[in-house]
């Protein structure tokens, strides 16, 4: 019983861990008023035919009067596999 609540509890705080970093990552572009992750990797093809597992998330920030949302996906050793920005809203 207690291995099973271990192996809940480790792997459902990766996610976490990983939006963790990434927020790190963007704390010096401006304010991060909302971020996401899956709590579940997936799998996705690459070009080269490989299948990576990656969370996958996203986050917006503020700085000054401009707004931007990114998408991210991210890989369970904290690789950042792809970003993309999504939008930039001006106020």
């Amino acid at each position: 019983m207690s291995v099973l609540i271990h192996h809940r509890l480790y792997y459902r705080t990766i996610p976490n861990r990983l939006l963790a970093n990434i927020k790190a990552g963007f704390a010096n572009r401006g304010t991060i008023e909302n971020s996401w992750i899956a709590m579940y990797p997936i799998t996705i093809e690459t070009p080269g035919q490989h299948h990576v597992r990656v969370y996958t998330g996203g986050l917006t920030i503020r700085h000054h009067r401009t707004r931007q949302q990114f998408e991210f996906a991210v890989q369970p050793d904290g690789h950042l596999w792809r970003l993309h920005q999504l939008h930039l809203v001006e106020n």
